[in-house]
């Protein structure tokens, strides 16, 4: 006890002292004010000389201060305290480059200012340099009119503002003083119901158009037509009771699957966004924990979810969600086999699937996350290696869809004992083969295609590999056999083939085929290669032999005539 008082004490006497302290360092500070210091300069062209009015300068430092230059270039950044001061120049409006003191480009390069008590430090100067500039006209998407006012903007990797600029009365804007470098160029509207953009027509730092300038050179026609925004609006309420939820909606752009826009439901659960006309997925998350998320409209998966279409100026509402608590459905897979690498239990309603899950490979025990509602259950099997085969199975233990028993959940109830049992195919199933009327074939040739093992009255596509040589289609008949006759042709290249079947670009069954060449392929006088022959033996005869060969037949024909001539005389 007396510790404690004897701490109690200190602790007073200590605050007391600290008291004392303070009050008189605050009556010091009184009867000793502290003088304020300021930094100075001129700012003028660096290819001229003449001062540059209205470049705003700015002290980045322990108070800080930011003033305009007059008509002489000078400026007086007051009231700082003592310490050291980055001080920027940035010529907004002008041809000029930024600058941070002494002659750098960025900050990290600048040297800092330092600034005793009451001290006037002077001679903080600034020749600013022209750099490279863009330029163009800035429009309405709808009428193409000026948008006078409209606020443009350079930004660097770093995403800050370089340049800026303000159009004018015919939406004409210039960003100058622009050191060499990549930039994207942001536009914006006072009027709300126009949507900001990059250039070239983008509506996000990822996707917007870098525009490459080399100083001091300018870069024209980058220009900006501004869309009209469109809305989109709805309310999210609880399922069980019609009441308000709080909830998070996401908008995913249909093409790329990015969520570009989001937005937090108010007080009622409504909401109401401006959105890029488009066609958009929408997600909505409940801000409360146990609550499932849904796609609009009803959808539990992303390819289930209705796309949604805006035009520029227009409001899409009735965009409603109900969400409630998940219902879980789970049971146990069975299968006769140990081969079985895979096997999924999913939910149907209305013929979409509106969730899976994997059973566990060893128990086969699974659990399926659904929303209220009635379901047909199926579960099927995959193997890996290539020979075992086991058919799906609804619930309860039937092989269609058409016999299995719906499964009815309430919302946050738990069903379980929808269990399956599956069972390895016995008769191996029946692939495919392929037999050929021979296994070489000259090219612009037809060659006979046997096959057995196909589905009855399929349609069998085939092709020569390696590069796709389409060939036509043979028709499988009610046994799965399949016959025909195909032409390889002329232009095959000579060599080993193979001969594929194919269902759609699924290979069914192949076979080896080697293709001569065709017949007439030779290259004329001296167009064979590599000691080549032409077929039996001789040269290749060309046009130039083909007059002696005529008058050898016409002397041949000649002789023969006088002989039957002569033979028949002798016979009188």
């Amino acid at each position: 006890m007396a510790r404690r008082r004897a701490f109690i004490r200190a602790v007073l006497g200590g605050a007391a002292a600290l008291a004392l302290a303070l009050g008189g360092v605050t009556a010091a500070a009184a009867e000793d004010p502290v003088v304020a210091g300021s930094i100075s300069g001129t700012v003028v062209r660096d290819d001229d000389g003449t001062p540059v009015a209205g470049v705003t300068v700015s002290a980045d430092g322990p108070t800080g201060a930011s003033v305009t230059t007059d008509s002489t270039g000078t400026y007086t950044l007051p009231n700082l305290a003592a310490g050291s001061y980055i001080v920027s120049f940035f010529p907004e409006g002008t041809d000029l480059k930024r600058e941070y003191w002494k002659d750098a480009s960025d900050y990290s390069q600048a040297i800092p200012v330092v600034v005793g008590e009451g001290e006037a430090v002077s001679a903080i100067d600034a020749s600013l340099v022209q750099g490279g500039s863009i330029q163009g006209i800035v429009t309405r998407e709808d009428d193409g009119s000026a948008i006078a006012g409209a606020e443009v903007q350079a930004l660097d990797s770093n995403n800050e503002i370089v340049a800026a600029a303000t159009a004018g009365a015919s939406g004409e804007y210039i960003l100058g003083g622009l050191p060499t470098g990549s930039y994207r160029v942001r536009f914006a509207s006072s009027d709300a119901e126009l949507l900001p953009e990059y250039w070239k027509d983008a509506y996000g730092w990822d996707a917007a158009t870098l525009i490459a300038v080399t100083e001091p050179q300018g870069i024209t026609d980058i220009d900006a037509s501004l869309a009209e925004v469109g809305y989109i609006s709805g309310t999210v309420t609880r399922s069980a009771s019609d009441e308000p939820l709080s909830a998070s909606v996401a908008f995913y752009a249909a093409g790329t699957g990015l969520d570009v826009f989001f937005v937090d439901t108010n007080s009622d659960g409504t909401f109401r966004i401006p959105v890029v006309a488009g066609t958009y997925r929408v997600l909505f998350h409940s801000n409360e924990r146990g609550i499932i998320e849904e796609y609009w409209k009803d959808a539990f998966l992303w390819e289930n979810a209705t796309l949604l279409t805006v035009a520029p100026g227009e409001e899409v509402a009735g965009i409603d969600a109900a969400l409630g608590k998940p219902a879980q459905i789970t049971g146990t897979v069975t299968i006769d086999s140990d081969a079985a690498d895979d096997v999924r239990v999913e939910a149907w309603s209305n013929g979409t699937m509106v969730n899976d899950t994997r059973a566990d490979p060893v128990t086969g025990a699974y659990s399926l996350t659904v929303p209220h509602g009635t379901y047909i259950l199926k579960a099927s099997p995959t193997f890996s290696d290539g020979t075992t085969t086991a058919k799906p199975q609804f619930f309860d233990g039937v092989a269609t869809a058409a016999e299995a028993t719906p499964v009815s959940v309430l919302e946050g109830e738990a069903i379980s004992g929808i269990d399956f049992a599956l069972t390895v195919d016995t008769t191996p199933e029946v692939k495919p083969t392929l037999t050929l009327s021979a296994g070489s074939i000259r090219a612009g040739k037809d060659i006979t295609i046997s096959g057995t093992g196909f589905a009855p009255g399929a349609t069998i596509a085939f092709e020569l590999h390696s590069d796709p040589i389409t060939l036509g289609t043979l028709t499988a008949d009610a046994d799965g056999v399949l016959q025909g006759t195909l032409r390889i042709p002329a232009s095959a290249p000579a060599g080993a083939h193979t001969l594929v079947a194919l269902s759609g670009t699924k290979v069914l069954a192949s076979t080896a085929l080697t293709v001569t060449a065709a017949a007439g392929t030779g290259t004329g006088s001296g167009g064979q290669t590599g000691g080549a022959t032409a077929p039996g033996g001789g040269l290749a005869s060309t046009g130039a032999d083909a007059p002696i060969a005529i008058v050898a037949i016409g002397v041949l024909l000649a002789v023969m005539g006088g002989m039957l001539v002569r033979r028949r005389r002798v016979e009188s």
